[in-house]
């Protein structure tokens, strides 16, 4: 079949999903392109241009309403086109197989699951496929949920290819992502993996990991074809397991020599793995610290993590050379601007490099969602959920006006934390209405900071001397 994955041009990292999709697909003898556009006219056309068999979406609530509107169009003008949608929003929102636009869905990981499908989808048998559901005949053919692969190592590696040869901001940019396990073991209850940990419970490890040879071929693979100064892992937490860390390190020193990134988790840092993570070439981490209300942090969130935790380690990391980029919410169910501002005084206590912040979106099916539905923080309709997470708070406010204070916050947040002296005059910047003013300096900080501290940085000669030394 040719497969046509269509997806928002967003200048984001290539989605691993689609590529990892592609390249079973492909292993399978299917024709695969992606096509990148922000309207769904030129998407029409180049469905049209490539005589697509099959219109494939990976999709997030939020955008899904996007999407939908591109399968409609697609499909009217093209009515043999099957349209295919699978990520996060058919996975915990099967339903939406009941939109007219959509001919299957694919819940979870999708490298077996759409290869099957399309399979049975040429049969035209009714053939049962595990994690996907699809139309035949005015009839529906629902599987049940297929565990995810446990041997990460069977994958054939993702393809770049189909982002590469089409775009030359991927394939030219230094800085290339990886991934190196699968999942997460933690219960925040505003994140996705504690959901998919519920469904697979009993038919999955909650982290699959790759091993480090698997990995290493990978990078050197990559690094063959195309310009790369930088290994940017994107695995939602790199350091759970210490022994596969450990020897992952060792080979990256060794052998591959290049910088890299990764995210960590508090509690899990010490002295040790910080210099761990350093001699293996690690000059940035990206760590959750979230919220700066203890009661909000491990209460609401079930973060389970200390203020102690998080600031020691941001000190063992810094010792030796390595930066920390934060990530953190506000607009956080019951949190008042007192609350969201305390974050801010957190993250300069911590000295963070770069404090990023985004306004808490209750995802669908999360469990924060449904309990600030239950609670009355949140009015329901996750149709209205805004397509990104810098925008407004949707939560309903603790204290009157104190829904403009947090999004003004959010927008100064990082700017705060980099100059603390800011700090003092933040409750009367927060009562500005200037909200295109505060988004552009937002806009135009997050750009500066993220690449010049972590990426310009990785580049610089006295900043690799002082990780090496300090790792010793």
């Amino acid at each position: 079949m040719r497969v046509a994955f269509a997806s928002m041009s967003t200048g984001e990292v290539a989605s691993f999903g689609i590529m990892y999709v592609s390249a079973a697909l492909r292993s399978a003898g299917h024709d695969v392109i992606l096509i990148e556009e922000q309207r769904v006219e030129p998407v029409i056309h180049a469905l049209r241009r490539y005589g697509a068999n099959v219109l494939a979406l990976s999709v997030t609530t939020g955008l899904h309403r996007t999407y939908l509107t591109w399968a409609r169009a697609a499909k009217q003008a093209m009515p043999q086109l099957t349209t295919v949608m699978g990520g996060p929003h058919p996975t915990f929102f099967p339903e939406v197989l009941d939109h007219p636009a959509i001919d299957a869905i694919v819940r979870g990981e999708g490298e077996t699951t759409t290869t099957l499908l399309l399979e049975a989808l040429s049969v035209g048998d009714g053939r049962i496929v595990d994690g996907a559901s699809y139309k035949l005949r005015g009839q529906l053919v629902v599987g049940p949920l297929r565990p995810p692969e446990q041997e990460l190592d069977r994958l054939p590696f993702p393809d770049r290819d189909l982002y590469f040869g089409q775009s030359s901001f991927h394939r030219r940019f230094p800085v290339k992502p990886f991934l190196a396990s699968r999942g997460c073991p933690y219960r925040c209850t505003y994140c996705f993996n504690r959901t998919l940990n519920d469904m697979y419970r009993g038919h999955s490890r909650a982290v699959r990991v790759r091993s480090p040879a698997s990995v290493i071929r990978e990078i050197q693979s990559v690094r063959q074809r195309w310009p790369m100064k930088l290994v940017w892992f994107l695995d939602a937490n790199f350091v759970v397991s210490r022994a596969w860390v450990q020897e992952l390190c060792e080979l990256l020193a060794r052998e591959v020599k290049l910088p890299f990134y990764c995210k960590v988790r508090p509690n899990l840092v010490d002295a040790s793995l910080a210099r761990t993570l350093a001699l293996g070439g690690c000059t940035g981490v990206g760590m959750g610290i979230e919220c700066g209300d203890d009661n909000l942090r491990n209460g609401v969130l079930e973060r389970n993590i200390s203020r102690e935790m998080i600031l020691g380690a941001c000190r063992d990391l810094h010792d030796v050379g390595i930066g920390v980029m934060s990530f953190n919410m506000v607009g956080l169910p019951g949190e008042t601007y007192e609350m969201a501002r305390s974050t801010v005084d957190l993250n300069i206590e911590a000295g963070v490099e770069y404090a990023m912040a985004t306004v808490f979106q209750p995802y669908p099916r999360t469990v924060l969602a449904e309990r600030s539905v239950r609670d009355g923080h949140f009015h329901g309709d996750f149709d209205r959920l805004d397509t990104n997470y810098y925008s407004t708070v949707q939560m309903r406010e603790a204290v009157p006006g104190d829904r403009l204070r947090i999004e003004n916050l959010q927008r100064l947040f990082g700017i705060a934390v980099a100059f603390p002296l800011l700090r003092r005059h933040l409750d009367r910047l927060v009562e500005l209405r200037a909200p295109r003013f505060f988004t552009e300096l937002f806009k135009r900080h997050h750009r500066h900071s993220f690449y010049r501290e972590f990426y310009e940085r990785y580049h610089n000669p006295k900043l690799r001397a002082l990780r090496a030394t300090r790792a010793l």
